[in-house]
């Protein structure tokens, strides 16, 4: 009786130091998040989806090494912290990034249950792309009802291309480097 009981507590103990691992990790990868989007943030872009979106692969290595709920509270969570910093909470800019950082979060996250095999180039370049496509489709609806989408979205997938690549690049570094 007493050995099931050790085993039990011990048990819950193991669950409960893998749930705070988790929830630190999470946490860790918010924190970091927010500080590259901070930093991106005043950098000089013709378009505003002309940046690297570097934040992004933090949701991408949370999405691989933890669970979808944590990529989509890296996302939700780092574009509302960094728009607190940035002074710029529940304002248009910050609605624009909530849309991108969401909309990629799921969308890796559907690419991900649909073709499990699909690499991070794959995942990190669809991200972008719904990423970019979800501002424009914000900044359409908010400012601009008559924009021409089209042309808008012929250079986005050029600018995704590259910035996908390289959150690519860097969340493969992450992998490698960390347990």
């Amino acid at each position: 009786m007493i050995d099931q009981q050790q085993q039990t507590t011990g048990h819950a103990g193991n669950l409960m130091a893998g749930t705070t691992g988790r929830l630190a990790l999470t946490a860790v990868l918010v924190a970091s998040a927010a500080a590259l989007q901070v930093v991106e943030s005043p950098l000089p872009r013709f378009l505003p989806w002309l940046k690297p979106g570097l934040a992004n692969a933090m949701t991408l290595y949370a999405l691989l090494r933890l669970s979808a709920s944590a990529a989509m509270s890296v996302a939700v969570l780092r574009t509302s912290i960094a728009a607190l910093f940035m002074g710029s909470l529940l304002s248009p800019v910050h609605l624009i990034s909530f849309a991108g950082a969401t909309s990629a979060a799921a969308s890796m996250t559907i690419l991900r249950r649909l073709f499990p095999a699909a690499g991070l180039a794959t995942l990190s370049v669809s991200g972008a792309l719904v990423n970019n496509f979800a501002q424009l489709a914000v900044v359409q609806f908010m400012f601009a009802s008559n924009m021409s989408i089209w042309l808008h979205l012929a250079l986005m997938i050029w600018v995704a291309l590259p910035s996908g690549l390289i959150v690519a690049k860097v969340t493969q570094e992450l992998l490698r480097r960390t347990p």
